[in-house]
């Protein structure tokens, strides 16, 4: 998958036609999780695994869990369906339960991995539910989660607000973190080429994401040095909300 490819997934939900800029597929060792994601990747889509699993992926902005659950789908030669929060919410009473169910019912008849992304905002904590109907919305959920028999992923950056039997009920937990520094380094080679200046390790929390949008931007540059990639780089980040504190390292490797 592109850089382009990589960070359009994680904003839209589907890959767009290859540009250039490698990475050209998605990279696992790019990733950074708690457990490692490709030991986990490769036990979902073993031959004869089974495949009504449940799989929950938290973390900030960037980490790629929606790129990760495309690289699932693909891995398990399965359409990826992609619903939103923005999908499925209505306005009216006891419509978000009817798009909740049809969204489950749908892809398990047609055998489809389902991604639900902004989850927390149809999981919220029932304890602090104010109205009758979100009670009812994380019910209706609930309930589908029991019995749902094909692959289903669940994507999210506020895991803190998703109820706990929600929480519960997936059978995966995965929390995708921002890079470690010889994570960062290799990033930079895989994007950039070259080997990674030493004052990257100064940017804290970068992400795969960082690197995809920087690598797109850099398609209307003609020449463009290692200083200006780190501005770029830099700026990315301190758009993200909760920036993290300084890494402490200097990825000259």
């Amino acid at each position: 998958m592109t850089a382009e490819a990589l960070i359009t997934v994680m904003r839209h939900g589907h890959a767009p036609p290859r540009r250039s800029h490698a990475p050209r597929k998605l990279d696992l060792a790019l990733y950074q999780s708690d457990p490692p994601i490709a030991d986990l990747a490769a036990q979902l889509t073993a031959p004869g695994a089974p495949v009504d699993f449940s799989l929950l992926l938290t973390g900030p902005p960037g980490t790629g869990k929606t790129a990760l659950a495309h690289h699932l789908a693909r891995a398990l030669d399965r359409p990826l369906e992609v619903k939103r929060a923005s999908d499925l919410m209505s306005k009216w009473v006891g419509e978000t339960e009817q798009r909740i169910a049809q969204a489950f019912a749908d892809a398990a008849d047609q055998g489809h991995v389902l991604l639900f992304d902004e989850v927390d905002s149809l999981l919220l904590d029932r304890r602090t539910s104010q109205r009758r109907w979100e009670i009812s919305q994380v019910n209706e959920f609930l309930a589908w989660m029991d019995g749902h028999p094909a692959p289903f992923i669940a994507a999210t950056n506020h895991d803190g607000k998703l109820d706990p039997a929600a929480m519960r009920r997936f059978d995966f937990k995965l929390v995708l973190e921002p890079l470690d520094r010889e994570q960062v380094a290799l990033a930079w080679r895989r994007f950039f080429g070259g080997r990674a200046p030493e004052a990257l390790g100064d940017i804290p929390g970068l992400t795969p994401g960082d690197f995809a949008v920087v690598a797109r931007q850099l398609r209307f540059e003609n020449r463009p040095d290692g200083g200006e990639i780190l501005k770029r780089l830099e700026v990315e980040t301190r758009a993200r909300p909760n920036r993290p504190g300084r890494m402490g390292f200097h990825a000259s490797v």
